[in-house]
């Protein structure tokens, strides 16, 4: 065979390859223009809950309001906001000079009343050396016969005078300094309260004082979180609040602290609604060990209507229909079909809508592009980009 003949032949071959591929593609492009492009996703089995998210603010789980008990200027500061303080360690003190004004008058008094006090007392028992001397000479001389009985007799009865005399001047003396003592005393336990203590450890949460300024019992000095424990605290509904129980976990995040949730728990619940806001105040309680700032915002998740086992789809996957009908389409095992099926719904979450009838686990589910199907609809089954792309 010659070369134009062969050249000729390999020509014709090529171009019959070239023609069966075209066909090949017409026919794929034709199949694909007389269906939908869906994206659908597994009907799936599982645990479900209603969730509420609302703001809360970091508060301590116990304040303690510190009140100065003697009211005055302040003169030492010696904590600030934030402050960690031990119990007994002082938080600021109170000028006492008002109270002990009459201190040194007192002390005055005092010491003049024990000198002479001293005196008498000294007097009365030179009265008993003497009283004792005159009995003992009365006995001699009554031994001698220089006496007579009598004069022992009144020689012992000053003595027993003198005695009660140096008892009366310290019985005197003791009441005396008792007195001014007693009034010493109550202006030192005054002034003592001008010391204000932390009554127990914790974080000091407020200072309402400035070092020159006056303290006073109309509103509290310091504030402290004791032992420095803190939970949220976050008002809800009451259609939330019958929904919860102590001991639920919640999801708790605040940002001051991570981006990242934590799991908190219920700890405690209100009796009744708050009268102003007709709102119910829960204590949602963190983690051991995590301490965010107090007065900080965080964002709680309340989880209700628990299901442990319940059926749901993607929300977004379901239609309603005349008279409030709700139905999806499901694809069949070579995904080439597609079936409205009515539904029943119950729970619905903020992505996913329990069916209580019309699925079962493992149903195929059209998430996007059921807008445009009808029953028996012909389809083919994309990735969620091509799915867009079918739909424009």
């Amino acid at each position: 065979m010659s070369n134009s003949k062969r050249i000729l032949a390999a020509l014709l071959a090529g171009a019959m390859v070239l023609c069966a591929g075209c066909g090949k593609e017409e026919e794929t492009e034709e199949e694909s223009s007389n269906s939908t492009a869906v994206e659908v996703t597994d009907v799936t089995s599982g645990a479900m809950s209603s969730e509420y998210t609302l703001n809360g603010k970091i508060a301590a789980v116990n304040e303690v309001q510190v009140f100065p008990l003697l009211a005055g200027q302040v003169q030492t500061l010696n904590v600030s906001e934030g402050d960690t303080v031990s119990k007994g360690q002082t938080l600021f003190t109170v000028d006492t000079s008002t109270v002990t004004s009459t201190m040194s008058s007192l002390q005055q008094s005092y010491s003049a009343t024990k000198t002479a006090t001293d005196r008498a007392i000294e007097s009365a028992k030179v009265g008993v050396e003497q009283a004792e001397l005159a009995v003992s000479n009365t006995e001699a001389l009554l031994e001698a016969g220089a006496a007579a009985e009598q004069d022992l007799t009144k020689a012992k009865q000053a003595l027993t005078q003198a005695q009660a005399g140096v008892a009366q001047a310290e019985a005197q003396q003791s009441a005396s300094l008792a007195q001014i003592q007693a009034s010493m005393d109550q202006i030192n336990k005054q002034a003592s309260l001008g010391t204000v203590t932390a009554p127990c450890s914790g974080t000091v949460t407020a200072v309402n004082v400035d070092r020159g300024g006056m303290a006073s019992s109309a509103q509290p000095s310091v504030v402290i979180a004791e032992n420095g424990a803190v939970e949220v605290q976050v008002s809800v509904a009451e259609d939330v609040f019958t929904g919860i129980k102590v001991g639920d976990t919640a999801s708790v995040t605040v940002s001051a602290v991570s981006k990242e949730s934590m799991n908190g728990t219920v700890s405690t619940l209100p009796a009744a609604a708050n009268a102003q806001t007709n709102l119910y105040d829960v204590s949602v309680s963190l983690p051991s060990g995590t301490k965010p700032p107090i007065g900080a915002f965080a964002t709680v998740t309340f989880y209700t209507d628990r299901r442990a086992s319940t059926i749901s789809v993607p929300t977004e996957s379901i239609l309603t229909g005349n008279n409030n009908e709700q139905y999806v389409f499901t694809v069949n095992a070579d995904g080439t079909a597609a079936t409205r099926v009515t539904v029943t719904t119950g729970l619905v979450t903020k992505d996913s809508t329990e069916i209580v009838s019309g699925l079962k686990a493992g149903d195929r589910v059209v998430t996007k592009g059921q807008s445009y199907l009808s029953d028996g609809a012909a389809v083919h089954v994309v990735t969620s980009d091509a799915a867009d792309g079918g739909e424009g």
